[in-house]
């Protein structure tokens, strides 16, 4: 899996699908599979990892994932 197609499967999926994606699953769980729900999802929308094939991953963190971690992190009482 080449992380370099990701930009690319973004906008084949975003073009198929016509308008904004509010919600993605990834019923794989690799990085590849990971990063493309996250980057092709719009901001304030979700992304449902389903799949986790690997124990350990690396995703990047996009400003939509950004914005939720901060959210979620101030809702939560540590």
């Amino acid at each position: 899996m080449i992380l370099q197609d990701v930009d690319e499967e973004v906008i084949k999926i975003q073009n198929a699908m016509g308008s904004g994606i509010d919600v993605s699953f990834d019923c794989v769980g690799y990085n590849k599979t990971m990063t493309t729900a996250l980057n092709a999802t719009q901001s304030g929308g979700k992304v449902c990892l389903i799949g986790l094939a690997l124990t350990e991953m690396t995703v990047p963190l996009t400003p939509s994932a950004a914005r939720y971690a901060i959210s979620y992190c101030q809702g939560t009482r540590h």
